[in-house]
């Protein structure tokens, strides 16, 4: 992992009636704020800013995986749309299923880790169904528009900033795994737009008004079949993006709204925010981190995935506001109709076998955790994040500076992290020293960093004031990148 500049939040800021975007590259911004400026609303900008990140998050984002996301109508309950992956096996499965390839990757920090990837570790994929249920709900600019800025993305190719270039220089033998998949990913990227023209052609297709199943269901179906994948061609049909009741908790002068079950990210961040003493909470907060976990995560281990996440925040000139957390895993190396797709059955630290282990059709857990706090006085701020295991630990620091300790969210995104895991608390550099002796008192041993790095998350947040006022905050740590409209 790669450090990260001394700059601690990426903003901007403007005036009643405006829209912001907040998010982890400069294409996904783009795309967002463009449909902002036609005159669409956050679900427009959401889903575009989806597709765009894609091509410009290619490692993180991808029609291949799934995700999450919370949307706020003023005066309504939020909703969350669960797009995430399925265990797959309806219909026809192959006999004799391509085993899985087992990958060791060492990242900058010296860490090894193996990897289970190859067509038999692919999920039933959720995005696009996903994406297009959220247009549908709640979308006001025609399809061909909103995937438009993705298109020409991939057709022209994009320049992919520092953060994106290390993703794929890391797991880079994944993504040679395949032949499809190494030339898409083809080293070096210093210096060389990345472009997919297979992605450009499948949203031609869509956007002309071609069905999700010919443009893309049959042949992501077809291709992973011809390898022997377990996803099958009855799978992509009957997948279905679920609307799901927000778990809520009130902190302070607001509600706070989340992923519910079956992730259990949400539920984390809810417990560990309530385990913690009013006043002066760091010391405790290792502490919390760790029970809220042990009782939401163990018990939900079967199915539970974390990895390769980014997230995207808007909200629009009328108030209304999205929180879009997805992630495509750790990518398997295979591509299908210029899709990357994910590895969510071979992630190594839930069944390191890769065996099957869920009814086919059954959701997979997440840790992706969007969400959206209601203030009393009607401000609105959507937020989320990246960072895997990292994700409870990031929104639950942010969501107890801004609410307990009333920073404005620049401060709080931009504050050292820390992130308690069951062996290791590992600190990042800026703690005042009586709270990183509070920490190291009684604890697990403490891991300090150098600096600021990308392993703890990128918070990409939103707000809006009672006078509608809008603010955007992105996090430096992984590409961070802001627009008001």
């Amino acid at each position: 992992m790669r450090g990260v500049s001394e700059q601690i939040a990426v903003t901007a800021s403007g005036a009643p009636g405006m829209g912001a975007v907040a998010a982890g590259s400069g294409l996904t911004r783009d795309a967002a704020a463009h449909m902002l400026r036609l005159g669409g609303s956050a679900h427009d900008a959401v889903v575009a800013g989806a597709f765009a990140a894609t091509v410009g998050e290619p490692t993180l984002a991808s029609l291949g995986g799934g995700g999450f996301c919370i949307t706020g109508v003023p005066g309504e309950v939020p909703v969350v749309t669960d797009f995430f992956v399925d265990m797959p096996g309806r219909g026809a499965a192959p006999a004799r299923p391509e085993p899985m390839t087992n990958l060791s990757v060492t990242f900058t920090s010296g860490v090894r880790q193996d990897f289970h990837v190859g067509w038999s570790s692919v999920a039933v994929p959720g995005a696009l169904t996903g994406l297009l249920a959220l247009h549908a709900h709640g979308g006001r600019l025609p399809l061909s528009e909103v995937l438009a800025p993705a298109i020409a993305a991939a057709r022209e190719g994009v320049m992919l900033d520092a953060v994106q270039v290390d993703f794929i220089r890391v797991i880079g033998p994944i993504l040679q795994l395949t032949p499809a998949s190494a030339a898409l990913f083809a080293p070096p990227l210093e210096g060389r737009a990345f472009r997919n023209v297979a992605y450009a052609d499948m949203l031609d297709r869509l956007a002309s008004g071609e069905s999700p199943e010919a443009a893309y269901s049959a042949p992501v179906a077809a291709a992973i079949s011809d390898h022997a994948g377990l996803v099958t061609h009855a799978d992509l049909l009957t997948y279905a993006a679920v609307p799901r009741v927000p778990i809520r908790v009130r902190r302070g002068q607001a509600w706070i709204w989340t992923n519910p079950p079956p992730a259990f990210g949400g539920a984390i961040v809810l417990e560990a925010l309530a385990l913690m003493p009013s006043g002066d909470p760091w010391g405790a907060l290792p502490d919390a981190l760790r029970r809220a976990t042990r009782r939401h995560r163990d018990g939900a281990l079967p199915g539970q995935v974390a990895r390769g996440t980014t997230h995207l925040s808007v909200v629009d000139s009328e108030g209304c506001a999205a929180a879009l957390s997805i992630s495509n895993g750790s990518c398997s190396g295979t591509v299908a109709a210029g899709v990357a797709l994910n590895n969510m059955l071979g992630e190594a630290d839930l069944h390191p076998g890769g065996a099957p282990y869920l009814p086919a059709g059954e959701r997979l857990r997440s840790m992706m955790a969007p969400t959206i706090v209601i203030g009393d006085d009607g401000t609105v701020t959507a937020l989320g994040t990246g960072g895997s295991e990292r994700i409870r630990s990031a929104l639950t620091q942010v969501l107890l500076r801004t609410l307990d300790e009333g920073q404005d969210l620049a401060d709080a995104i931009g504050a050292p992290r820390l992130h308690a895991g069951e062996a290791l608390i590992d600190l990042e550099p800026g703690w005042a020293p009586s709270i990183t002796a509070r920490i190291r008192d009684g604890h697990s041993p403490v891991r300090e960093w150098p600096s600021r790095d990308l392993y703890f998350g990128g918070v990409h947040a939103v707000r809006r004031a009672p006078d509608g006022r809008v603010t955007a905050v992105a996090d430096p740590r992984r590409g961070g990148a802001v627009a008001v409209v």
